[in-house]
């Protein structure tokens, strides 16, 4: 919801770093110094921090960004009025409650009800600009077009003015005045202000989502539907072009609003690469408008039209409100998956893009919230998928292209969730019909093989996602081992799953020796198994420590670098697996040791290993890999952190978590403190 404003001093004694007045229009230190008062600029500020949603009085010198409830007759597009008395700008836009569809060059009117939001104000004084710039400030003007179809956001062209970067005319701009630059700025804040939900903005966004953020998404598809086809469908889809918008303006938040470069920059950006002022913009605030606006279009698409959406709906899980149009009986009539007619291929596309739009709104929230905390955030997407299971297994058909992307992103998250708190995982690996229909093979012994030829997946990405389900079994192991540690405590029957989780406790594996050992040997097939892509191609067993000076300074680790990404993720996630084995190998009082130099012996190549596996994962770590790699890396570092001992390694563990966050904006700051809060007992 957006803000209300807060009084800050003026501009002219904001900047001299004096005591305002706060006088309204002109501050009186101002008027005493025999100078025209610049005016006011005021930040947004939530009624949690103590505003009131009350309209604001605004003066002769102020600008106002007005949301109003458009009467039935009314045409909302945006209007300018100029006061001829100074330069003062009223700029009228609809609010949330008239939700644009911003496509490529046109706008379309959706109707949505929601509760009438607060009015916005944001005052700037533009009255002290000289009269020599009113030219170029009249440009700026002329690129909003006023003319925006009813409804909606208005419209911009990409006439702004382009943040200046060294060119032939770099010296020219550094040198005009100080005041005219502030000015510019000042203006362009306003101005980036009002390109919310223009089409620029959302060029930049989804550019933004397609070059960094979708890849994160696409580890394991190597027909990439997140990072092609999500941006494609949603030039006609409202609720995925809001979730893309949200997700990399939130990603943009956690960077400070600084693009992470893609490659080398020689030239002049494209237009969709830059955005004025954008380490100045609360991206903050236009990522919760955008989440918003998703939540709500996701609200509307699986409503049945007569259904008021209420603001209550992004509170609401993405899931559940997928889920239950997949188990509304309209769409269990309709759904034919294996039908090629396009009425029924209509069906299994919108599916394909509400999973998209959800998948986005949780990563939205994943984004910047602690790793124990996913599990939660995850519930309801067992039933979910079971419903969409119900409907596929009576035609024995695969999940759609988009289904499966949807499926094995939720599936590894599932993992690194459960892992952090060591519950169940919301898809149960028993449940091998749900596996087979996200496109794996396994046979009637429960073995996962690829398939050479004849499958719609690569090797490559069968391998990648089998892995996931092997990993998926380990989890489940180690939370039985919890439950009956906890049952042998305490004297009580083991505790039932979490609510939404579909795995209950008497469903999970026995963590007994013979199931530790089979899915030991499942590891150690797959490895074995793998296609020859999934050797590193480059590594180097003492890397030099370029942080110090001093020769002979190396590195704990090696440096490990893959060709593919799919390859580098599944490899740190097989070796993070078989630590997790070994680390939790059940007590055999048949075959165990009978003496106990047995036993030390047996914990020490126990330790030899855990050790080779940790400098593996560490290894691919300091390789630095694709953004994706690296932010599903973070619960892996916390576990090969805790089996280390020495303080160099400790702190190279450290260090790769923080450049997570320092250049992903993905949040590592919890897994450091749980990592130190280790390594201090």
């Amino acid at each position: 919801m957006p803000g209300v404003p807060s009084n800050k001093a003026c501009e002219r004694c904001k900047k001299r770093h004096l005591k305002c007045d706060e006088t309204r229009p002109h501050c009186q230190r101002c008027t005493t110094a025999g100078v025209e008062c610049p005016g006011y600029v005021q930040t947004r500020k939530f009624i949690d921090q103590g505003a009131t949603p009350k309209s604001s009085q605004v003066g002769p010198n102020e600008q106002t960004l007005q949301w109003n409830q458009p009467q039935e007759q009314d045409n909302p597009a945006l209007h300018f009025q100029m006061d001829s008395r100074d330069d003062s700008m009223i700029v009228e836009m609809p609010g949330p409650s008239n939700r644009p569809e911003v496509a490529m060059g046109s706008i379309q009117q959706t109707t949505m009800h929601a509760p009438e939001s607060p009015a916005i104000s944001i005052h700037n004084s533009i009255s002290g600009i000289e009269e020599g710039s009113e030219s170029s400030r009249n440009t700026i003007y002329k690129s909003i077009s006023p003319t925006a179809a009813a409804g909606g956001f208005p419209t911009f062209d990409n006439t702004y003015t382009p943040i200046p970067h060294k060119g032939p005319d770099y010296q020219r701009v550094i040198s005009e005045s100080s005041s005219h630059r502030s000015e510019k700025d000042e203006f362009q804040d306003i101005f980036s202000e009002l390109m919310t939900g223009t089409e620029h903005e959302i060029a930049f966004l989804t550019r933004h989502y397609s070059e960094v953020i979708g890849p994160w998404l696409d580890l394991s598809d190597s027909q990439k539907f997140f990072t092609v086809h999500v941006p494609i469908r949603a030039i006609s889809n409202l609720s995925v072009k809001y979730a893309i918008a949200a997700l990399a303006a939130k990603h943009l938040a956690r960077l400070k609003g600084v693009k992470a470069s893609t490659g080398g920059m020689f030239t002049s950006p494209a237009t969709t690469e830059t955005y004025p002022n954008a380490t100045q913009v609360d991206w903050f605030l236009k990522a919760a408008n955008y989440y918003y606006l998703g939540a709500s279009d996701l609200n509307n698409l699986t409503s049945d039209g007569y259904t008021t959406v209420s603001s209550s709906a992004i509170l609401e899980s993405p899931f559940e409100i997928v889920g239950r149009w997949i188990s509304s009986r309209q769409t269990q009539a309709n759904m034919k998956p294996a039908s090629e007619d396009p009425n029924d291929m209509a069906i299994i596309r919108k599916t394909e893009e509400l999973l998209a739009s959800a998948t986005l709104l949780t990563m939205y929230r994943l984004l910047d919230m602690p790793g124990d905390e996913w599990h939660m955030q995850l519930a309801r997407i067992g039933p979910l998928f079971e419903s969409l299971l119900g409907l596929h297994s009576v035609s024995s058909a695969l999940f759609s292209h988009g289904i499966r992307a949807a499926f094995w992103n939720f599936a590894r998250q599932d993992y690194l969730g459960s892992y952090f708190t060591r519950s169940p995982t919301h898809f149960d690996p028993e449940n091998l019909p749900l596996w087979r229909a996200a496109g794996i093979s396994i046979n009637d012994q429960k073995s996962f093989h690829i398939i050479r030829n004849g499958s719609t997946l690569s090797q490559e990405d069968q391998a990648a996602n089998g892995l996931i389900w092997l990993v998926t079994k380990v989890i489940n192991f180690l939370a039985r081992s919890k439950q009956l540690q906890l049952a042998q405590w305490t004297g009580s029957p083991p505790a039932a799953s979490p609510e939404g989780t579909t795995t209950n406790a008497t469903q999970l594996p026995y963590p007994d020796t013979d199931t530790w050992l089979r899915i030991s040997f499942e590891f150690q097939t797959w490895f074995e198994n793998v296609p020859e892509t999934f050797r590193s191609s480059v590594r180097i067993e003492r890397p030099k420590d370029l942080s110090k000076t001093a020769e002979g300074s190396y590195l704990s680790f090696p440096e490990i670098f893959h060709g593919l990404t799919t390859c580098a993720v599944a490899m740190q996630h097989y070796h993070f697996g078989r630590i997790a084995l070994l680390l939790n190998r059940p007590a055999d009082v048949i075959s165990a040791p009978s003496t106990a130099f047995d036993r030390l012996q047996g914990y020490r190549e126990v330790t030899k290993e855990v050790e080779f596996r940790a400098r593996e994962v560490s290894g691919i770590a300091l390789g630095r890999p694709q953004g994706g790699v690296r932010i599903f890396m973070v619960p892996l570092l916390v576990a090969v952190g805790q089996c280390l001992e020495n303080p160099e390694e400790h702190q190279i563990i450290v260090d790769l978590l923080r450049g997570v966050e320092a250049d992903l904006g993905w949040t590592t700051e919890y897994a450091i403190r749980k990592l130190q809060d280790s390594w201090n007992q």
